[in-house]
């Protein structure tokens, strides 16, 4: 049975970041990938880095995310030097549009809460009116509904499908090893190791990171940890390919360097279901039309969807096995806004047992504190 320092199960921008971080650290590791490509929240990413409007009610998240923002660039940066990918990663800041009053008025609240709840006492995101979001966007007339929005400077976006490439790039420049169509079906921890049991043979390892998305519900049972995760499907719609005129990323509206525009504004809770919605798709395109009115003569070339990982409050869960050390389940509906922190501090964790300031908040423990509130 071949052995490694770490096993991850999970290919997907989550698993990936962690084993890159890994392998750079030089212990072996190997990603056990079932693939799923129906499934897999990686290939449908919308590829935005946000942080405006995350972490109400979590503060430890939004710092989380501000951070991670931070780090972006230089991210970026790094991986073109080490893999050869350029992920194409823009910071020019972020747009959320308001199409009436009443969706201004809740975004207002939404910013001052979460000025209200953060640590330094202020937030850095600012509500704009109309006038200032068109001088931002010159190229696109914005129709008569938007009324204003909120902006962040530390909002960006990229090519989503660059970044996995470029991890799995440095994953087997580090010495790693990819082992794809290996759907694990058992996990035993025996002898202060683990062995993970696929449908094509067995590995074992000295730690196990399980990164399995919506299959890391069973597989984390299997060493005794409680990690809830549905799924959540969002609808992805592309249009024909245009000169460059959005050069700003915008909550569910972008322009991709090659001209398409990619339309996301959507969130079912269907279970497993990836059918398209027609009805939804017309609602989709109306508000994009509704925002930018000479966007309606582009035509929709592809659509799909995809299934978020999402845990019951949204935030990312980060959790050790209590009854066996060294197994540990990370899961995040925001893996690629997150994967310098994966590749960083959750490495960090993992490795060398070391927490970020305030890590517990996003263990799997705190759905047991609020079962037992009630």
């Amino acid at each position: 049975m071949e052995h490694f320092d770490f096993i991850i199960v999970g290919g997907g921008v989550i698993g990936s970041a962690i084993a890159y971080g890994i392998g750079s650290r030089g212990y072996s590791v190997a990603i056990l990938d079932g693939g799923g490509e129906a499934y897999r929240a990686s290939l449908g990413n919308f590829g935005l880095v946000w942080v405006q409007g995350k972490g109400q009610g979590a503060p430890d998240y939004a710092e989380w995310c501000y951070e991670t923002a931070s780090l972006y660039p230089d991210y970026a940066q790094r991986l073109l030097e080490e893999t050869g990918v350029d992920i194409a990663y823009r910071k020019p800041g972020g747009l959320t549009l308001c199409h009436d009053e009443s969706e201004y008025d809740k975004r207002v609240k939404i910013i001052e809460r979460l000025a209200r709840e953060s640590r330094s006492g202020s937030y850095d995101c600012e509500m704009i009116d109309r006038q200032k979001i068109q001088a931002m966007i010159p190229q696109l007339s914005l129709g008569s509904k938007i009324c204003g929005g909120s902006y962040s400077p530390h909002d960006g976006y990229l090519n989503p499908l660059a970044l996995l490439k470029a991890l799995h790039i440095g994953i087997k420049r580090s010495g790693g090893t990819f082992l794809p169509g290996m759907t694990v079906v058992n996990l035993r921890h025996k002898n202060d190791s683990f062995i993970a049991t696929t449908s094509l043979g067995s590995y074992s390892s000295t730690k196990i990171i399980l990164a399995a998305g919506h299959g890391i519900t069973p597989l984390a049972t299997m060493l005794g940890m409680q990690i809830p995760v549905a799924p959540q499907q969002g609808q992805l719609l592309v249009t024909e390919r245009v000169q460059p005129c959005l050069s700003i990323p915008i909550s569910g509206i972008q322009q991709t360097l090659e001209g398409s525009f990619v339309v996301g504004l959507s969130h079912r809770n269907v279970g497993f279901n990836t059918d398209m919605d027609t009805a939804l798709m017309k609602q989709m395109s109306q508000r994009v039309v509704d925002a930018f009115p000479q966007l309606s003569r582009l035509r929709i070339v592809r659509g799909w969807s995809s299934l978020r990982v999402l845990s019951p409050d949204g935030l990312p869960i980060y959790q050790q096995s209590d009854s066996c050390p060294g197994a540990y389940a990370v899961t995040s509906h925001s893996g690629v806004s997150l994967a310098p922190m994966h590749q960083g501090h959750i490495v960090d964790w993992i490795v060398e047992d070391t927490e970020p300031n305030n890590f517990q908040a996003f263990s799997a423990r705190r759905f047991d504190v609020k079962e037992t509130a009630h």
